[in-house]
């Protein structure tokens, strides 16, 4: 994992294979850390490999004043336009979609609520409740539910329910191993890049619960095609769902098969939150 930081602005871009282009999170706020940003990246390094994309994660981080803003996106896209390998950008905290140009995001929002639905449904096809943590997507991902005949349970605190499904992804690592212990779901379904850190998934696996990796539920959008994401979003569950470690490293273990077609070693790391 490298990081770049820019000369122009304080900002930086962390880029987890080198020399090829890449896709990930553009946030900027007063104080953008390095290491949550290393781990979207790790994570979007296996969505890519998931679905054979010679491409890298990355993930970048603007520190700047709410005042500089604006300008500092802008300066963020001029000076990383001349590098060698072209990234490309979704937006992240703190960033619109105008920000990084972004074409049809409501579309991507579908997407994503499309692909994690079609992932949790492949995992439990009887399933008839469900509950979501997850603001921004929730809208769109309750018209789907919808569509399906599934219940959504409204709660103020989604982790204490009960339900057949839990889409999960209002921030990184917000379901820990003591929060695991109490969950109610038989599907975890994340809806954002790592939510449930490495000690809450070998809880999951312990009690049961499928927690299904994030690199794979929010793949939609990179599809970038409604039939297709359900396709293959369904194809490389069903493949996964069994596997004797858990669904997360069964889907680790497949994407760097593919990993190990085009990179001389795998990245040190696997994508969970800490």
């Amino acid at each position: 994992m490298k990081i770049q930081k820019l000369e122009s602005i304080n900002a930086f871009v962390a880029v987890d294979l080198e020399g090829v282009p890449g896709r990930g999170i553009l946030r900027a706020s007063k104080k953008i850390l390095q290491g949550g940003a290393k781990d979207l990246a790790r994570s979007m390094t296996y969505a890519l490999a998931s679905l054979n994309l010679k491409e890298t994660g990355v993930s970048a981080g603007i520190s700047t004043p709410p005042e500089e803003k604006s300008e500092a996106i802008k300066t963020f896209f001029e000076e990383i336009s001349e590098w060698e390998n072209k990234f490309s950008f979704t937006a992240g905290l703190g960033v619109t979609s105008e920000d990084t140009a972004e074409n049809n995001p409501e579309e991507k929002l579908q997407l994503l609520a499309i692909g994690t639905l079609i992932s949790a449904l492949t995992a439990k096809p009887d399933a008839s409740t469900a509950v979501i943590d997850d603001k921004i997507l929730s809208s769109v991902l309750e018209k789907e539910l919808t569509k399906k005949g599934i219940e959504i349970i409204h709660s103020e605190n989604p982790f204490t329910e009960k339900a057949d499904i839990l889409f999960c992804g209002s921030k990184m690592g917000v379901i820990d191993h003591e929060i695991a212990e109490k969950l109610s779901f038989s599907v975890i379904a994340p809806t954002s890049a790592l939510p449930v850190t490495t000690r809450a998934v070998a809880v999951c696996k312990r009690r049961k619960i499928l927690a299904l990796p994030d690199f794979i539920t929010t793949a939609g959008p990179l599809i970038n095609d409604k039939n297709l994401t359900e396709e293959t979003l369904s194809s490389i569950v069903d493949e996964i769902i069994d596997h004797d470690d858990g669904p997360l490293l069964g889907a680790c273990e497949r994407a760097e098969v593919f990993l190990a077609k085009w990179q001389s070693e795998l990245p040190f790391g696997r994508p969970m939150a800490s």
